[in-house]
């Protein structure tokens, strides 16, 4: 049986504020029976011991600080994934690499504004798949809240197979990682409308896959859209757990 689940009405925009202003000096906690948000500054608050003990009840929940390495990273990965100019993106990592990359990434941005606006959605969306992904770390759900778009799935034909491209058609079940098989392995794709930005899409998407069509178990492919789920059984064990390859 599973773990019942917390359940908990905090907006979810605000909590989300709350895991990118959270650091070293400014804390916030969530009052789980009263439903709402705790803030502790160090800087201002002249009890700021006193409210941190006060917080070690069970009833509180502290959000993760966030570290300046936390930041990094998702411009780190920001340039690597949204720039394909390789003379900006250059310039980009030059600055990731130099003195005060913070101030000059930012800077930087105002030379190219279609990257600028770029950049905030990106970082909303990353600070977004954080907040859920912590809430489900957490077994934290959210009531009358919809955190990720309706899913849809649906299994690929032949002849839909047949139009994808060649690097997709040449991705195949080619052994088992339980009775390591190497034979007679049927291949089976799924069309799904979303990519695995956090781990809700991933639950609720194995829940699909196990309710609609009686599959414990599915890869993701990892290239470029479309997004398509894999899957295969092994002949001989019936295990799902398959390695694929080109």
């Amino acid at each position: 049986m599973g773990v019942n689940k917390l359940k908990l009405t905090i907006d979810f925009e605000e909590l989300a504020d709350a895991f990118e202003e959270s650091d070293v000096m400014h804390h916030f906690f969530i009052d789980t029976q009263k439903n709402e948000l705790i803030y502790i500054n160090e800087a201002v608050d002249d009890d700021y011991e006193k409210r941190l003990e006060e917080m070690e009840d069970d009833r509180y929940l502290m959000i993760p600080a966030r570290l300046p390495q936390d930041n990094f990273i998702i411009m780190e990965i920001f340039v690597y994934e949204k720039i394909q100019d390789a003379k900006i993106a250059e310039k980009f990592y030059q600055v990731l690499e130099g003195k005060k990359p913070f101030r000059n990434f930012k800077d930087l941005l105002f030379d190219y504004p279609d990257l600028r606006e770029q950049w905030f959605a990106y970082y909303h969306e990353h600070l977004k798949n954080e907040t859920i992904n912590w809430l489900c770390t957490s077994n934290i759900e959210l009531t009358n809240q919809r955190l990720i778009p309706e899913i849809n799935i649906r299994e690929l034909t032949q002849d839909e197979i047949s139009s994808l491209t060649e690097e997709i058609k040449d991705f195949s079940p080619v052994r088992c990682m339980n009775c390591h098989n190497e034979k007679g392995f049927i291949r089976r794709l799924f069309m799904i409308n979303v990519s695995p930005e956090n781990r809700l899409i991933e639950q609720e998407t194995e829940n699909i896959m196990k309710e609609k069509f009686n599959i414990t178990h599915h890869g993701w492919w990892s290239g470029e859209d479309p997004n398509i789920l894999t899957v295969s059984r092994c002949p001989k064990c019936k295990s799902e757990h398959i390695i694929w390859d080109y």
